[in-house]
């Protein structure tokens, strides 16, 4: 019985689910008819009594104090008005107001209502005809409207009128009070049609039970296939991640046993690029992970599109002059060189396709990367950007899976050439956000050509090309901070010795804070003392924010303009605003890029 259940749990969840559907059309049916009649029923004496109560809230003494438009600036004119909005709200109407015949035959004046918008109505509106129902409670007799019997220019509302009496038995005006009728009328229209959307809806039911029973059949087989795919990524991320794993750890070993200093050189070159590819394939998860979450947003800053280029020829040259490869760059100069968009998400597209093609293009193979505007219309720029290789090529039915998250084109690359099968996928989500597409054409051993269109706006500012000057090391940086000394607030000892031994060449001197609180002291204490503030986010006592926010509250001219620089694993987008929001001026991401954290140094003291 139990494995019945089992095997037939979605069928019989559909049956289920048909009677209760059912159960309740029908209930629903039944009591909606009743509530018709109830509601249309006492309809009329509801809106009688209400009335007759309103006829009683203004005297007509108080109406006859009310003749003119001037009459409006009065404190009682205020005061009526808002006992008429207390009564409006107590009794569940809409409008209630009152008016007084004119000299003219048949002509009605408005004198004050509930309504505080600018459709109010009052001694300021001009006269109207009075209708039936108004007519009728002139003469003394409160009266009702019937449904849909609606005043000329208030359909939905129904009415009743009331007299108004002064001292001596005479009427001198009358109230109307107005509810809408839409509810009662759609649920009296809705009664009429239950028994056939009732008919409808079990056929609805049916038919679409029976759809989802035929695709839960149909993506069963899918969601067995995503399954394995994500069983095969997380072995193919289990191999990438322990491969630079196994090379930090085993690398670290070995220098530490040896005592030949080339060897120990050796053994940590090898730990900095085993890191470097664990960086990468760790972003890699996160970007993914910000995709599927929906949480993957992109900048928008003035760049040059050139400048990106040439950032991507310079990294990825080495790579291939290592392999000998032919590398060609291409800009059309029609490009407008000022351009708003995510220039660091569009090099990353760019990169992952120059890493693809220097990695499956043999030695002495041709690697093209090409840029070209295609059109622009209303500063809207349409512009191509190609990576080109005569490596291994794909066929049609590797093309299938090529941009599909956790796959690759075939189960073996991975474990031939690397990589964690995101890139593509990642790169695809990037291109569509920026209003564009991304293809390839390619040919199985004959090479591959991947293309990508994106949709962004000509600036009117100039971005001046940059001049693309070698990495700042520490080696050229001797000595450069030479007097000047930063706060670095950090709660993890082996990051503050970090920060410390790769900074010692520059000659800066560093006071350390183990969290915000202390660092907020010892700023606040010696404050002139400080060039820069390095602020880690996640410590004890006080986070990195918190005390971002109360050094900038200080009543000391320094705590509004000395640089505070995030120095933090927290590296999403809404981390990076975050901090921006608490105060700080630019943000470092970790682990720590020797030439970013010289970069940021350089640009922040000379300017402080």
């Amino acid at each position: 019985m139990k494995k019945f259940l089992q095997g037939n749990a979605t069928i019989l969840l559909f049956l289920l689910s048909t009677i209760v559907v059912l159960t309740i059309s029908i209930y629903t049916s039944v009591m909606m008819n009743t509530i018709s009649e109830f509601l249309t029923d006492d309809l009329e004496e509801r809106l009688l009594a209400t009335s007759r109560l309103a006829a009683v809230q203004v005297s007509a003494a108080e109406l006859e104090q009310l003749q003119t438009p001037e009459d409006m600036e009065t404190p009682l004119f205020n005061e009526l008005r808002n006992r008429l909005v207390e009564f409006a709200a107590e009794s569940r109407v809409i409008y209630v107001y009152y008016l007084r015949l004119t000299g003219d035959e048949g002509m009605t004046q408005f004198i004050i209502d509930n309504d505080l918008t600018e459709d109010t109505v009052n001694l300021a509106t001009e006269p109207i005809p009075a209708e039936d129902a108004p007519a009728r409670a002139f003469r003394g007799t409160a009266t009702a409207s019937e449904l849909k019997n609606y005043s000329v220019g208030f359909d939905g509302l129904l009415s009743a009128f009331a007299p108004v009496f002064d001292d001596l038995g005479n009427v001198t005006a009358i109230v109307g009070v107005d509810i809408s009728d839409e509810q009662i009328l759609s649920i009296r229209d809705y009664t009429q049609w239950s028994i056939i959307i009732l008919i409808v809806s079990m056929i609805l039911v049916i038919v679409s039970g029976c759809v989802t029973l035929g695709h839960y059949r149909r993506n069963a087989a899918k969601a067995q296939e995503a399954s394995r795919a994500k069983s095969d990524f997380l072995a193919n991320m289990s191999h990438e991640i322990r491969t630079p794993m196994n090379a930090i750890i085993g690398m670290t070993n070995i220098a530490m046993l040896t005592s030949d200093p080339q060897k120990k050189e050796d053994s940590l070159t090898k730990i900095s690029e085993a890191s470097t590819h664990l960086l990468n394939v760790i972003n890699d998860i996160l970007d993914m992970s910000k995709i599927e979450a929906n949480k993957f947003e992109l900048s928008s800053v003035v760049f040059s599109l050139e400048n990106v280029l040439d950032k991507a020829e310079n990294i990825i040259r080495f790579r291939t002059e290592e392999k000998r490869q032919y590398f060609n760059v291409s800009y059309d100069d029609q490009i407008p060189p000022s351009l708003i968009g995510d220039d660091q998400r569009l090099l990353q597209v760019i990169m992952n396709l120059l890493s693809n093609a220097v990695k499956f293009t043999p030695e002495q193979g041709t690697i093209n990367l090409r840029a070209k505007l295609l059109k622009e219309e209303n500063n809207l720029c349409a512009i191509r950007v190609e990576v080109e290789d005569t490596g291994i090529g794909i066929t049609d039915e590797q093309k299938s899976r090529l941009f599909t998250s956790f796959e690759q084109a075939e189960s073996g690359t991975s474990r031939k050439f690397g990589g964690t099968g995101l890139g593509l996928a990642i790169s695809k989500h990037i291109v569509e956000a920026m209003n564009g597409e991304i293809q390839v054409v390619s040919e199985f051993n004959k090479g591959s050509t991947f293309s990508f269109v994106i949709k962004v706006k000509r600036s009117q500012r100039t971005e001046p090309k940059t001049c693309q000057r070698p990495p700042q090391s520490r080696e050229n940086m001797q000595g450069e901070f030479a007097g000047h000394r930063i706060l670095l607030a950090e709660d993890i000892e082996i990051n503050t010795e970090i920060v410390r031994a790769i900074l010692e060449p520059t000659g800066l001197e560093i006071d350390s804070a183990v969290n915000g609180l202390e660092a907020v002291r010892l700023f606040t204490a010696e404050p002139e003392t400080y060039a820069m503030i390095f602020m880690d986010i996640q410590m004890p006592e006080m986070d990195g924010y918190e005390a971002a926010r109360r050094i900038r509250a200080l009543a000391i001219p320094h705590a509004k303009t000395i640089p505070i620089i995030a120095m933090t694993a927290n590296v999403f987008q809404e981390d990076i605003q975050r901090a921006l929001n608490a105060g700080m001026n630019s943000h470092l991401g970790k682990p720590l890029d020797l030439e970013e954290v010289l970069r940021i140094l350089t640009e922040y003291i000379q300017t402080a």
